[in-house]
């Protein structure tokens, strides 16, 4: 897993997703009255099994729903 602060997504403002394409990692996006909210799609089980193994697990998909809906806003 690289630095989430590198990763690049792929906006698809369609659907309202966000896709890093090396990890295979979509967020979901939803407009909560004005304010973009992403929640975690799909993510391969491997990744998920790295993340689970850090103790401050929670806080990377924490980052990484935070970095998707950054991108997002920015499209």
């Amino acid at each position: 897993m690289t630095n989430i602060e590198k990763w690049t997504w792929i906006v698809d403002k369609n659907n309202m997703t966000c896709k890093n394409a090396e990890n295979n990692v979509t967020v979901k996006m939803n407009d909560d009255n004005g304010q973009i909210r992403g929640k975690i799609e799909d993510m391969p089980m491997d990744l998920f099994g790295k993340i689970a193994e850090f103790e401050n697990g929670e806080k990377i998909i924490m980052q990484i729903v935070k970095a998707a809906e950054e991108e997002y806003s920015r499209k």
